[in-house]
């Protein structure tokens, strides 16, 4: 049987598939830290991987790696820019802070303190 057709019969296959690719790669993310050279990296991979979920013609697995490529943003730009990068996309507040305690001026630059106020309101 062809892969489309199987496609047709179990079309929860790929959603699953590109849920536990993308929930795998967070939780392996979470295990570094990134500069800014890192984090243009790791946009340029999750691009790639954004390009191989696309064929599972899956739109709420499109829109988590759109989502994971809007949150590699925190790892690139200067530390006083964060505060306006996740404005207009609030249901990702809680997955960008995890991202932002990975980069590694995190403590130096004293996030923490700078950000509270962005996350309380």
């Amino acid at each position: 049987m062809p892969a489309q057709e199987l496609l047709l019969i179990f079309p929860v296959i790929p959603d699953r598939a590109g849920t536990h690719l993308h929930k795998g790669l967070i939780n392996h993310w979470q295990k570094f830290t990134f500069n800014a050279s890192g984090g243009l990296r790791l946009k340029r991979d999750i691009t790639e991987y954004g390009e191989f979920v696309r064929s599972f013609n899956t739109p709420s697995v499109d829109e988590k790696f759109e989502q994971l490529g809007i949150m590699a943003n925190v790892f690139i730009v200067a530390p006083e820019s964060l505060s306006t990068l996740f404005e207009g996309t609030p249901s990702i507040r809680g997955d960008a802070q995890r991202f932002i305690q990975l980069r590694d001026d995190y403590k130096s630059a004293k996030l923490a303190s700078r950000l509270s106020s962005l996350w309380s309101s």
